[in-house]
């Protein structure tokens, strides 16, 4: 397994079953993987682990995603850290508090794991030089 921390990525998403699942994907695509359960383990996993790239999802216990977003890009020593948001929640007002909060990405489950595994690697590309300050939107073909 490649544990180089360009390509750690936290994820986070309180459905057992997508953790795994997203845990399977990203390792077979030779990253690191990082789980936690809502968005106050995600927090303490970025400030703790600093990952290349954060996976997620909006509804979530306690601190939902969007606001644990909001915080990471407060902190200087996470802010850099590009986000993807994964959702069930596939609304537009989602999508716009998605990117409002400081999302690179939004995406809508279910995914496509090899959209997702290409997202991840164009955002890590740019992420050497500066992450697009424009969100983008797409829905993932299943």
């Amino acid at each position: 397994m490649n544990t180089n921390p360009n390509t750690r990525i936290l994820v986070a998403d309180d459905e057992l079953f997508m953790l795994r699942l997203l845990e399977a994907t990203f390792r077979k695509g030779g990253h690191e993987v990082i789980l936690s359960r809502n968005g106050t383990e995600a927090l303490a996993a970025a400030e703790e682990a600093s990952p290349a790239l954060i996976v997620m999802d909006v509804m979530m216990p306690g601190l939902d995603g969007l606001a644990a977003i909001r915080q990471l890009k407060e902190s200087p020593g996470t802010r850099h850290i590009p986000v993807i948001v994964l959702s069930s929640k596939g609304q537009a007002l989602t999508e716009v508090e998605a990117v409002e909060s400081g999302a690179a990405l939004f995406l809508t489950k279910p995914f496509s794991p090899t959209y997702l595994l290409e997202a991840v690697r164009k955002l890590l590309e740019h992420s050497a030089d500066e992450v697009p300050s424009e969100a983008v939107s797409c829905e993932a073909a299943h």
